[in-house]
């Protein structure tokens, strides 16, 4: 967050990210508990949902042209 905060205040990339990464997660880990149990698929849930979250506030980010820079 503090990442966001100082470097990317893009506010439509930021709350997409968070909404994609939340239905990554909550989707994967109700499709893969069942199948690899609770450790492995929280865990394959997690990354998965990160790096969709990061592809997310990249990719709006750069679309919209919002550049910050931050205070040096």
């Amino acid at each position: 967050m503090q990442w966001f905060w100082a470097r990317h205040r893009s506010w439509t990339a930021g709350i997409a990210a968070g909404l994609i990464g939340a239905a990554v997660l909550f989707g994967l880990v109700d499709i893969l508990r069942p199948e690899l149990g609770r450790y492995v698929a929280d865990a394959l849930a997690t990354g998965a949902a990160a790096t969709a979250s990061v592809a997310v506030l990249t990719l709006l980010g750069r679309v919209t042209g919002c550049r910050h820079t931050a205070a040096r």
